[in-house]
């Protein structure tokens, strides 16, 4: 057992060998493929449903609830694993979508997100197994630095970084006044 947190931090990731970039096809269809879809069904409809009629901040707790939930489904998913990727991705990727009112901008996030983790890096993505990748890696250490079976989406350290990537985004959000506020229901 490491004897402090750098010990822990510093034997954990190494690189095993380098592979032919043509390995890269496999992860950069599927990265692209899946960020389309799950955009467009989660930010393009839920969230702007929602959105429509609850405002902004409901519809992104909702929305991102929602994607993590979802991802409960996937291979080696646990309910720490959901919850880290509804405060990852679900919340950053909404915030994306007010900042931008584009589709765009949280397709491009989830894409690069995806295909660096699993095309590049070789890490197992949302508890699914990998697939062809420029590195083969060997990943050591805590579940919650390693993300274990589920992958780096599971750790504290991609939760922390992607909650400061939203916290930039809704103060840009607040800051320029994107937010939908909540509609006031009428009587007659």
């Amino acid at each position: 057992m490491p004897d402090h947190i750098g010990d822990l931090l510093n034997d954990g990731f190494k690189i095993v060998s380098v592979n032919p970039v043509s390995f890269i096809i496999i992860p950069l269809t599927v990265a692209f493929t899946v960020a389309i879809f799950e955009e467009i069904l989660i930010r393009g409809i839920v969230f702007r449903i929602i959105e429509e009629k609850l405002g902004s901040y409901i519809a992104l707790l909702i929305s991102a609830l929602i994607f993590g939930a979802l991802h409960l489904f996937n291979p080696n998913a646990t309910l720490v694993s959901a919850i880290c990727i509804a405060a990852e991705a679900g919340l950053l990727l909404g915030a994306a979508y007010i900042y931008s009112r584009s589709l765009w901008l949280p397709i491009a996030i989830h894409f690069a997100w995806n295909f660096m983790q699993s095309g590049i890096f070789g890490a197992i993505t949302s508890g699914n197994d990998n697939t062809p990748r420029l590195l083969t890696m060997q990943l050591t250490g805590a579940e919650w630095i390693t993300g274990c079976k589920f992958g780096p989406e599971g750790t504290i350290q991609a939760t922390i970084f992607c909650l400061i990537a939203t916290g930039i985004f809704m103060y840009l959000n607040i800051k320029n006044c994107k937010l939908i506020k909540r509609q006031h229901w009428k009587q007659k």
